[in-house]
């Protein structure tokens, strides 16, 4: 075949599925910075493009074209978050799950109130969300339907690839929504016109579309992590009432996040007094610095805009390595920071995870300090871990204690609020376990509670500024480890709040289906639990793919590229062969799923980099590889693409829900469900073989 003939073949269903994930994407990024919650609880909308994308494979080869109302509903989810982000994110969030986890800003409503407004608006979205994509399953499910189905999703996986690096490309470009939208809208208009299905009605909702979130995102910075804004800060003279400027506040998924603030000695001077709250923001990112004579190498994670980078200078340090994982925070902190702390020769900002940091750096510090790095958002859409939750374990304290001089010093400034006093105590604990309780010390601060590790002298004891700190008898949480990395949640258990939007979701889905979508209904089981046995295997490979090389969105790009790409192998060898023996493809998943389990994820720390890389691609995926073969073959056996897909989806929405698991029994639980879920494809693939 030429190669002209070869792409007008296989062209349409490459642009319409990497459309789709590319979609995907960009709706669960966007949804989750204009609709605060969702910052929170990424998965749900995930799970919502899963089952719209498993609806729309079973819909595959009917008559009704759904892809003619795909510009109406995009209308309408846009309009919708839209209007939610206005309405609903500026303000403090209603959620009723406080008592369980804690999420940044939340409302003081009664329980009921919260429940039914946190219900409402999860459903709502979530089921926004999934009309939206099943237009575009039916398109991919009718264009495999034109080809075998081995080649069909081999070229499937492929698009998938070219999807999440065009949206890769789009965040390190730190480009706005529109262009995402505008992208994906391009290509999907021109398959609608080559499918002569583009009408003027269209068109004109896509421009309108397009026009609405310009308008909307005007001064909106989108990093590759986050929604960014930037507001000047003010406080009032004593005095007289009149304004000062005295830095500028960064807002981070429309929310408070932290303060560019000139604390220098000379603007202090020119205040006279005239603001305590700003004096005594001076005195507490100075404090650290204020107790002991060396400190000389520092080192700040979570740097932000710069305000514990300038303490550090104004204290005399002779070099600053400044960590900072979002490149458009650190951006902005060169630009706007009162004091210029970027601008000064002793400081080397790096962009980076402060867990990579640890690992790749051996310098010694006579200061280590933990910047505000609070997280508003998750790691990924399949992960209920938090961008900063590896920061704040065991493992990573003990990464700390290795990179501290001998009369080294620590200081750990986190914001607990009265709401969750279980984290202060859970950090105390864990600061105590890694670096003894005879050095750890607290202070009361302007930005929270500053945990202080080191010796220090009695003179500054004295007032009560700063006192020891002793673990409580009244609470005893469970700390944090990189298998339980879950510093928000207060114990080892899934938020009621969690089961209660899932139960809602599944039970609007179910009288849905049954009524509109009865298709969706009847899935292949064995398709159905490889599904959600694979989700469970994806997540985990991500999350540990993060650990290991950081939190950083390129890592979350090249772990999904690991997994597509173990997939894409095994479907060329179901190609090559004639037949793959399942039996066999089982019980090496089950092998390669127990040697992941056994083998502990901190022997690959230490290794150089080009080998930690093969040998955690090896462990983490090769399960992967394996689930492809019963995948790609079971499908060659079946003959139908789109429904195994369908199929397949609708049990990743399963496997999301089971992925919570991970709260109750940690991170590594998961290759064990995975397991028992694999084992119930089994069965059914030999029940139905009989």
């Amino acid at each position: 075949m030429q190669p002209r003939q070869t792409l007008k073949k296989w062209f349409p269903l490459f642009l319409i599925t990497s459309l789709g994930l590319f979609v995907e994407l960009a709706v669960v990024r966007w949804l989750s910075g204009e609709v605060r919650l969702f910052s929170y609880f990424k998965n749900l909308p995930m799970l919502a493009a899963f089952l719209g994308l498993a609806v729309g494979y079973a819909l595959a080869g009917q008559k009704r074209d759904y892809l003619t109302v795909f510009a109406p509903l995009l209308a309408l989810m846009v309009a919708l978050v839209i209007a939610l982000g206005r309405v609903v994110s500026p303000r403090a969030l209603a959620y009723p799950g406080g008592g369980d986890d804690y999420l940044w800003a939340v409302a003081d409503f009664s329980y009921w109130t919260s429940l039914m407004l946190f219900l409402g608006v999860v459903l709502v979205v979530f089921l926004s969300t999934m009309f939206l994509f099943i237009p575009l399953g039916q398109a991919a499910g009718n264009e495999m339907a034109h080809h075998s189905p081995v080649p069909a999703y081999i070229v499937n996986l492929i698009a998938s690839l070219a999807g999440v690096w065009a949206f890769a490309l789009f965040s390190y470009l730190r480009t706005p929504p529109v262009i995402w939208f505008g992208f994906a809208l391009l290509g999907i208009g021109f398959y609608l016109y080559t499918r002569q299905s583009l009408t003027p009605l269209a068109l004109a909702i896509f421009v309108a579309v397009l026009v609405g979130q310009f308008f909307t995102g005007r001064g909106v910075i989108w990093s590759p992590y986050q929604r960014l804004e930037v507001h000047d800060m003010t406080v009032n003279r004593e005095s007289d009432g009149k304004p000062v400027k005295v830095g500028y506040i960064l807002k981070v998924q429309q929310a408070f996040h932290q303060f560019a603030l000139d604390l220098s000695p000379g603007f202090l001077a020119e205040l006279n007094g005239e603001s305590p709250r700003v004096d005594y923001m001076a005195f507490t990112y100075n404090l650290p610095y204020d107790l002991g004579a060396n400190r000389g190498e520092v080192l700040i994670v979570g740097a932000g805009m710069g305000n514990d980078v300038a303490a550090a200078l104004r204290s005399g340090a002779q070099r600053v390595d400044a960590v900072e994982i979002d490149p458009a925070i650190l951006a902005l902190g060169r630009e706007l920071h009162p004091e210029r702390p970027y601008d000064d020769g002793r400081v080397n900002a790096i962009v980076d995870d402060a867990r990579s940091f640890f690992e790749k750096n051996t310098k010694r510090y006579d200061m280590v300090a933990f910047g505000l790095l609070d997280s508003h958002t998750l790691l990924s859409g399949m992960s209920s871990v938090r961008l900063d939750s590896f920061v704040y374990t065991l493992e990573s304290f003990e990464q700390v204690k290795r990179h501290l001089a001998d009369d080294g010093m620590v200081a750990l400034t986190f914001d607990t609020s009265e709401k969750a006093p279980w984290i202060e105590e859970r950090l105390g604990r864990m600061l105590g376990e890694v670096f003894g309780t005879d050095k750890l010390y607290y202070h009361e601060g302007a930005t929270g509670t500053a945990f202080l590790i080191g010796e220090i002298a009695p003179e500054h004891l004295e007032g009560g500024i700063i006192a020891p700190w002793k673990p409580s008898s009244e609470q005893a949480p469970p700390l944090t480890t990189d298998d339980w990395p879950y510093l928000y949640m207060r114990a080892r258990k899934i938020p009621s709040a969690y089961w209660q939007a899932v139960l809602l979701i599944s039970v609007a889905c179910l009288a849905l289906f049954a009524r509109t979508f009865p298709q969706a209904l009847r899935p292949n089981p064995h398709f159905w639990l490889l599904g959600a046995a694979f989700l469970l295997v994806e997540f985990k490979s991500i999350t540990e793919f993060a650990l290991l090389f950081g939190t950083t969105w390129l890592v979350n790009a090249l772990a999904i590229t690991g997994v597509l790409a173990m997939s894409l192998a095994a479907n060329l060898i179901v190609l090559w062969r004639k037949r793959v023996r399942l039996w066999v493809a089982y019980a090496l998943l089950f092998a390669s799923l127990a040697l992941a389990y056994l083998i502990p994820l901190n022997r690959l720390v230490g290794l150089p980099l080009v080998v930690r890389l093969i040998a955690s691609i090896v462990l983490l995926s090769l399960p992967m590889f394996f689930a492809g073969l019963i995948f790609s073959e079971s499908l060659r056996r079946t003959g139908n693409a789109s429904q195994a897909l369908a199929s397949n989806l609708n049990g990743s929405f399963v496997g999301g829900i089971l992925e919570y698991g991970s709260l109750v029994w940690g991170i590594k639980s998961l290759y064990v469900i995975a397991a028992l879920v694999y084992l119930g494809a089994l069965i059914t693939s030999r029940i139905r073989s009989d």
